[in-house]
C-alpha cells in the first residue's frame, strides 16, 4: 500500500523488542562485505514562523538491497511538534515504484529515545518502511547515489522562536540492517551487525522566528493596511472575499464580519484569529461606500447629502466618515456626493488607495 500512514504502536513495540522483522524463515543470503547507508535529514525553508509546517525529508544512500528501514527522528520539543492531522507521511523516489509499507509511530514511546536524549528536550517520530512481496519480487531500496525517499511534516509551535534540531541519533538500537542478494530470490535475505553495516546521519536545523499574528498586503496588490488606525483600504468595489488582497501571518487565520451579506464593504470587520481567538481586528473602508454594500452609487450620494444637511446621522465608527470624505479635504459635503455620482456614471474613478485626513 503506497503512502500509507498507520500508527501501529503495538506492532512496532514488538519489532523493537525482538529485533528486525524476519521476511522469511529460510533466509540464507550472504553479506557482500562493504554494505553501508548514509541518511541526510533535510528541512527546506530557511526561516519558518509559528504555525508553519516544516517538511522533513530523508535522503538515503545505500549500496545494498534493503528490505526494510527504520529510523527514530528526534526534534527539538520547544520549537517543533507533531500535528497528527497534518503529518503528511509520503514515499518518494524509488519507494513509489517498489512494493512496501511506510508507517509512522508518533506515540513518543520511551524506548524510542537512546541514552542521552530526553523526552523533555526532544519529540520523536519512528519512521519504518518494510518491503512486501509482489509477483515473486520483494520490494527493496537500493540507491548508491542517494535519493529523497521519505518525507513528513512537523509544525512550528505557537510563539516558537529559535533554532531547532532535527536528527536521527546514531546511538539508537532501533535501526534495521536487513538486505537480500536478489529481490527475486526469497532465500537470499540476510541480516548484518552494526559493525558490518555502518550507518551515518547528517542532521538538519529549523530556524523559527516569532511573528505576531497579523495581516500583510497581498504581494502586488494595492491593499493598504493602516495598523495605527486598524483600517484596510485600497480595495476594489464589489469584493466577496479578501483573497488575493490580504495575507495572514504569524500562524493567523481570517474571519470576516461583513457589512453586507455577500460583499466586503465599508464597515466589514476583519478579525485576525489565533487558535480560535480574536488577536486583533481591522475595519474595511471603501471610499464612497457609505451604506456598506461594497459599491459607490446614488444611494451613497443621497446618504451623504442627508448627512450634510443634518437630516440623518451615521454610526459613530470613523470608517464611515473616512469613506464619505471622497476628495480628502477633511469635510463631508456635496462635492464628495458629486464625485460619488461621477463614479457611478463612470465619469471618474475614486482613488481607493490614499487615506483621507481624519
Amino acid at each position: 500500500m503506497k503512502n500509507s500512514r498507520r500508527l501501529i504502536a503495538a506492532v512496532l513495540a514488538i519489532f523493537v523488542t525482538f529485533g528486525c522483522l524476519s521476511i522469511t524463515a529460510s533466509a540464507a543470503g550472504t553479506p557482500v562485505g562493504n554494505e553501508s547507508m548514509q541518511v541526510i535529514v533535510k528541512t527546506g525553508i530557511e526561516i519558518n514562523y509559528p504555525g508553519d509546517y516544516v517538511t522533513v525529508t530523508l535522503n538515503i544512500a545505500n549500496n545494498y538491497h534493503a528490505t526494510s528501514m527504520r529510523f527514530p527522528v528526534l526534534f527539538s520539543a520547544d520549537i517543533l511538534e507533531i500535528d497528527e492531522a497534518n503529518l503528511n507521511l509520503q514515499e518518494l523516489g524509488q519507494l513509489t515504484t517498489v512494493t512496501g509499507n511506510l508507517d509512522a509511530n508518533t506515540t513518543g514511546n520511551p524506548i524510542f529515545y537512546p541514552a542521552g536524549y530526553s523526552s523533555s528536550d526532544y519529540g520523536v517520530i519512528l519512521i519504518q518502511w518494510t518491503g512486501t512481496s509482489n509477483a515473486g519480487m520483494l520490494g527493496c531500496y537500493n540507491r548508491p547515489l542517494g535519493e529523497d525517499c521519505i518525507s513528513f511534516q512537523l509544525r512550528v509551535k505557537d510563539n516558537a522562536d529559535g533554532v531547532a534540531s532535527v536528527l536521527i541519533p546514531p546511538e539508537s538500537n532501533l535501526f534495521y540492517r536487513q538486505a537480500m542478494n536478489d529481490p527475486a530470490d526469497g532465500t537470499s535475505i540476510y541480516s548484518m551487525s552494526p559493525a558490518a553495516c555502518p550507518l551515518t546521519f547528517t542532521p538538519a536545523q529549523v530556524t523559527a522566528q516569532f511573528q505576531a499574528p497579523d495581516l500583510e498586503a497581498f504581494p502586488g496588490s494595492d491593499t493598504v493596511i493602516d495598523k495605527s488606525e486598524n483600517l484596510i483600504y485600497g480595495l476594489s468595489l464589489g469584493l466577496i472575499s479578501l483573497e488575493n488582497h490580504v495575507v495572514p501571518i504569524g500562524g493567523a487565520t481570517l474571519e470576516l464580519e461583513k457589512s453586507s451579506e455577500f460583499i466586503c464593504g465599508t464597515g466589514t470587520v476583519v478579525n485576525v484569529m489565533l487558535n480560535g481567538n480574536v488577536y486583533r481586528s481591522y475595519t474595511v473602508v471603501i471610499f464612497g461606500d457609505i451604506n456598506g454594500d461594497g459599491n459607490v452609487d446614488g444611494i451613497d450620494a443621497g446618504l451623504l447629502v442627508d448627512y450634510e444637511n443634518h437630516r440623518s446621522s451615521w454610526a459613530p465608527d470613523p470608517c464611515y466618515l473616512r469613506a464619505g470624505d471622497v476628495n480628502r479635504d477633511g469635510n463631508i459635503d456635496s462635492v464628495d456626493a458629486g464625485m460619488m455620482v461621477d463614479s457611478e456614471n463612470a465619469y471618474k474613478d475614486i482613488d481607493q488607495i490614499t487615506n483621507p485626513t481624519p
